[in-house]
């Protein structure tokens, strides 16, 4: 079964496979998830829609993701929690 990496069950189990730069396995789980959702939704507010749609294409997934969507919600979010903060298009 295919999941999204999203998913916090997923993200956490391929963590986990992964090793801290000192071998040892990373301990704050919440921080890094909260730092790369973070990641993504500013990412996602501030690239052009054009460039999002290419993306998901050279990746082989076919059609068109729902880009505009992704970018409304992420604004929305950023607008919501940090206000003033970025310049999204």
């Amino acid at each position: 079964m295919k999941r999204n990496f999203l998913e916090r069950e997923e993200f956490d189990s391929h963590l986990k496979e992964c090793g801290a730069k000192d071998g040892s396995a990373y301990q704050d789980l919440n921080t890094i998830y909260g730092d790369m959702s973070r990641l993504v939704v500013a990412w996602i507010a501030r690239m052009p829609t054009e460039d999002l749609h290419a993306l998901y294409n050279e990746l082989g997934w076919e059609g068109r993701a729902n880009v505009r969507a992704m970018k409304e919600a992420s604004k929305k979010w950023l607008e919501s929690y940090h206000p003033n903060r970025f310049q999204v298009n």
